[in-house]
């Protein structure tokens, strides 16, 4: 008589809790919510709050904006209409931990219309200032009742603080020698600072100067980070772990590689700041990232790697050029996880009368409105100005993420990367969200083209590659024949938020679903 294989005596429980252990969680859809997009209407910019819900910012015509917030469970808590002042243009928002500001104005234009808008009971507090004539602004954040924007006045970099009580804006001195640019305006919502890049320019090498300021616009602290004989540092962000140590991290690259109009990144590097004295800083190349060239094909890494050896032998570096766009650092115990990505600018031929400034840009995919100019796109300290006039900008493509883990004197343990399919963006921003698990685990999630896509690792190796995961509607007969933006970022707990706008086609479906219809959606996704 056959015995019964073991496992067939198991309870459900336990090979429920088996399958758990070695299948991997995927993404599930748990909610989601649409709203009808029509005719010339603009359509929604999305802001995740975390646990507080999300709000959506929206025009539904020139003279008025709106602003709806929407629970944890994507449930309708509230809806404000405001008036826009002289008609003009939505430009960009900024969260506070506290509040939600939004940006009004027009293309060169001196006034700005700022509304802060209170998440909590819901209402609006709307302010008029006035800044610099043909100030050019790349930055807005905010905090509290001050507002900090970066820009440009005649090629030149200028940061303006406003207190928004008094109506008064001054400019922040930078006192710094040097061809220099604002690299970066990030607030610390931890710390309450505002946190502002320089990157200094003297021949061939750059330095970073980062800033940190408090409401009232007062300097907090400020550090500079200089680097050795060979290196230039390109880019660079300020970090406060606590009131004794900083962190700038950001590329470099090989000082005779840099040019007057091109800026040649070989490398990471993280310098740790203790007490206002630079304890190290460690220059990570490309070439010593195991995994950075996976995004490559078979053929051409196995080429990539016989030049890197090459050249390693002879007790040089093979010489790169590549564009990062690097996070905030995460803090994973008594080490750093860093997390950047890898995009390049692309351009087509352009009839010149054509070109202009944000009224050109409204029309190359925004959601709505203006947005911020880019410093990326001029700024040779980005590798910009690679163009001539007969060329307009047709928007950053993403080939790869790497993450890199360091430990506490920023040595390299491992490293992996995540390949982007075709991902392509008019505004430069983080694509790849990263989540670090108790199981040590890491997972990456980024959205295009309607799915999301991840991939989990532990350490360099690959625990679950390249899922593809469609957001789906929930609606029987739904055809999704086109995702015309979409976005996706962590939200709380084991919840991320995905967004975009899409048309939909149904000839299925009963009276109330069949049909076509654009919509802009909302999708609650556990993982």
């Amino acid at each position: 008589m056959t015995k019964k294989a073991p496992f067939l005596s198991w309870s459900p429980f336990l090979l429920g809790m088996l399958l758990l252990m070695v299948v991997p969680l995927y993404a599930q859809s748990v909610k989601r919510i649409e709203l009808p997009v029509s005719g010339n209407n603009s359509t929604y910019q999305a802001m995740p709050l975390g646990e507080k819900g999300v709000l959506l910012i929206s025009k539904p015509d020139k003279g008025t904006f709106n602003v709806q917030k929407f629970d944890g469970n994507l449930e309708r808590v509230w809806s404000i209409d405001g008036p826009v002042q002289d008609n003009l243009d939505y430009i960009a928002s900024s969260y506070d931990g506290k509040s939600v500001y939004l940006l009004f104005s027009k293309y060169r234009s001196t006034l700005y219309q700022i509304v802060k808008v209170n998440i909590g009971p819901g209402f609006v507090e709307t302010f008029m200032i006035n800044t610099l004539d043909r100030f050019e602004i790349t930055d807005f954040k905010t905090l509290g009742y001050a507002v900090f924007m970066g820009g440009m006045v005649r090629n030149e970099p200028v940061l303006l603080h406003t207190n928004l009580t008094t109506s008064q804006t001054r400019v922040l001195p930078s006192a710094i020698k040097g061809s220099n640019a604002i690299q970066t305006v990030e607030v610390d919502t931890v710390n309450h600072l505002v946190n502002v890049a320089f990157a200094v320019k003297k021949g061939r090498q750059t330095t970073i100067v980062a800033r940190s300021y408090e409401e009232t616009g007062e300097l907090y602290t400020q550090v500079a980070v200089d680097a050795e004989d060979d290196y230039s540092l390109l880019s660079g962000r300020l970090q406060i772990l606590n009131d004794s140590v900083r962190l700038v991290i950001g590329t470099y690259g090989y000082r005779n590689m840099q040019s007057a109009s091109n800026a040649a990144s070989q490398g990471l590097y993280i310098s740790k700041v203790v007490n206002d004295q630079v304890a190290f800083t460690q220059y990570h190349s490309f070439t010593d990232f195991k995994n950075f060239f996976n995004y490559m094909n078979e053929r051409q890494q196995e080429k990539m790697e016989r030049r890197i050896k090459k050249k390693k032998e002879s007790g040089d570096d093979l010489k790169l050029n590549y564009r990062l766009l690097v996070h905030d650092i995460i803090p994973k115990g008594n080490n750093y996880l860093l997390v950047a990505e890898v995009f390049y600018p692309e351009y087509r031929y352009q009839n010149p009368n054509m070109m202009g400034g944000y009224g050109y840009r409204g029309m190359m995919g925004y959601p709505f409105g203006m947005g911020l100019y880019n410093p990326y796109l001029w700024n040779p300290m980005y590798g910009g100005r690679g163009y001539n006039n007969q060329q307009i900008f047709d928007g950053f493509t993403y080939t790869h993420a790497v993450v890199a883990d360091l430990d506490q004197n920023g040595k390299l343990l491992w490293d992996n990367s995540i390949s982007f399919e075709e991902v392509k963006s008019m505004d430069l921003k983080e694509k790849i969200k990263v989540q670090s698990n108790s199981n040590g685990n890491t997972q990456l999630v980024y959205s295009h083209a309607g799915a999301i896509r991840s991939k989990t690792i532990k350490g360099n190796k690959v625990i679950d590659n390249d899922k593809v995961i469609p957001i789906e509607t929930n609606v029987e007969g739904d055809k999704i024949k086109k995702t015309s933006t979409d976005d996706i970022d962590y939200w709380f707990d084991k919840y991320y938020l995905a967004w975009g706008e899409q048309r939909i086609v149904n000839a299925a479906g009963d009276v109330q679903t069949r049909g076509r219809r654009n919509v802009f959606y909302l999708n609650k996704i556990s993982f």
